[in-house]
């Protein structure tokens, strides 16, 4: 392996993924939690395979002993950073055969949305003082998700497990001002049908369930699904599943208020309206044409179709439709809000590798970012950091050099 490579991480909410620049794929993806006590890090290896464990489990069992597991991250945040030192030394030693006391390799850092500088900073003293890593740089997870699709402009719908982000982004960079989100995404789809279907199953049996069965079609009118649906268990025993409960666990994500979540800016379409309002009008057909998915949960049945009908008919659009009208009489300047809306990918779009791949979007667009010749000017060195690092100015650089 070339030493020049670098190391692509993403942490996500329920998941890690890892691997190297150039690479097309996540090398390993794997649960972020891991054990809470020191004595239980023995298991390590043993999270090499917990894909098969409950994706809510709490503890397992380890030649008789109950180990203790924790959570790093919560919502797209790191919530647990003496976790964390563990996981990623984990991440680097099992997933990707690196000795980690001295890493020959820079790392590109995926981050959510409007991360926090405290959170960077943190990250960066890790990377270099524990892992002695050659470079580190930060970038905004849904530029890279764009970047993946093969833009540098468009409007980011990037809905995972455990936060939905809407990010507006002209030429590679996000527009913080505009930048909303939901607290809500696949794991509350998942917890909903778990919650709502009779036979209590396991979450990791409900959220194949989701993959399998939940739709997006609306819980009411004549497209909506009444009748039952069946399901195998993993034994093969069927069951019948309430198919009112197969839309609905998608619709939390588009009427949060139905559903007691509490979000200020709506479902995901009014987020997507009114951030077309919050942009400047000279790149709001930019949005507009390139409204682009990422993350898991937008794979589900119908999303798109589903994400198109909300945005048309949001309160956002529908004001824009308005101030249009207004300053267009007599003479019509431009075209109605709307007119060109794109929503990728669909079926008539260019993208069928990122159709099929943008639950790792985030991934793609950073191995793709750190195999760029301008990929050096983005990251802070280890000498950067060495020639700084006492008097904290790399905080400084770390921020300058982000891409946020």
């Amino acid at each position: 392996m070339e030493a020049a490579q670098s190391i692509i991480l993403d942490l996500g909410t329920s998941s890690v993924r890892c691997g190297f620049s150039g690479e097309d794929l996540p090398r390993s993806i794997f649960p972020s939690k891991l054990p809470k006590e020191k004595e239980g890090r023995e298991v390590m290896k043993l999270l090499g395979r917990m894909e098969g464990i409950d994706g809510k489990v709490e503890s397992v069992d380890v030649g008789g002993k109950e180990v203790g597991l924790g959570e790093v991250m919560e919502r797209g945040e790191i919530k647990n950073w003496e976790l964390l030192t563990p996981l990623l030394e984990h991440t680097f030693t099992t997933h990707l055969d690196l000795a980690t006391d001295a890493l020959s390799h820079p790392i590109l850092i995926s981050e959510p949305p409007l991360a926090s500088k405290e959170s960077r900073e943190k990250l960066t003293e890790i990377m270099f003082e524990v892992f002695k890593v050659q470079g580190v740089c930060f970038c905004n997870s849904s530029v890279l998700s764009l970047f993946a699709s093969g833009r540098t402009r468009g409007m980011v719908v990037e809905c995972g497990s455990g936060k939905t982000n809407v990010v507006p982004v002209f030429e590679g960079f996000s527009l913080p001002h505009a930048i909303l989100n939901l607290p809500a995404a696949g794991q509350d789809v998942t917890e909903y049908l778990q919650k709502n279907i009779q036979d209590k199953l396991g979450y990791n049996v409900v959220k194949d369930m989701k993959h399998s069965l939940a739709n997006c079609k609306p819980v009411t009118g004549p497209n909506s699904i009444r009748s039952k649906v069946e399901y195998s268990l993993p034994d093969g025993t069927p069951i019948q599943i309430d198919g009112v409960y197969t839309s609905a666990a998608c619709d939390l994500l588009f009427n949060p208020d139905e559903y007691g979540i509490d979000n200020v800016d709506g479902g995901i379409g009014e987020m997507v309206g009114k951030c077309m309002e919050m942009v400047d009008k000279d790149v709001r057909q930019d949005m507009e044409r390139n409204v682009v998915m990422a993350g898991g949960t937008t794979m589900i049945d119908g999303f798109t179709e589903r994400l198109n009908e909300e945005i048309l008919k949001s309160e956002g659009l529908e004001r824009l439709k308005d101030e249009w009208q207004k300053q267009n009489i007599g003479e019509r300047i431009g075209e109605l809000p709307g007119t060109n809306l794109n929503v990728i990918p669909n079926k008539t779009g260019r993208e069928p590798g990122y159709n099929s791949q943008r639950k790792h979007a985030a991934w793609i667009g950073g191995s793709i970012m750190a195999s760029l010749d301008t990929f050096q000017s983005i990251q802070i060195t280890k000498q950067d950091y060495e020639d700084s690092g006492a008097n904290g100015e790399y905080k400084k650089l770390v921020h300058r050099k982000a891409v946020v």
